[in-house]
């Protein structure tokens, strides 16, 4: 019974861990790319321009992260290096 107890409050709090973790990750994405928008929607063309460039960068960057995040990135690099899933 404590084993079980033990292992059903371990398990809430890992899971705890995690919706913390993707909170603050969604942040971290969401404050990166506020000067994007702001610079995307400004009414100053060279801003516009500027934003389109940064554009790319950060979509590359957030997809990136993201495979990271979920274990894609982990998942290739291990098939690649081992020939198993």
């Amino acid at each position: 019974m404590l084993i079980l107890y033990t292992t059903l409050a371990i398990n809430a709090m890992l899971g705890r861990i995690d919706d913390l973790l993707i909170g603050v990750s969604a942040v971290l994405i969401s404050l990166l790319w506020v000067p994007i928008a702001l610079n995307f929607f400004s009414t100053d063309e060279t801003k516009k321009y500027m934003a389109k460039e940064k554009l790319k960068n950060a979509t590359i960057g957030t997809i990136i992260y993201v495979m990271a995040i979920s274990g894609v990135i982990y998942t290739v690099f291990n098939y690649v290096v081992t020939g198993s899933i």
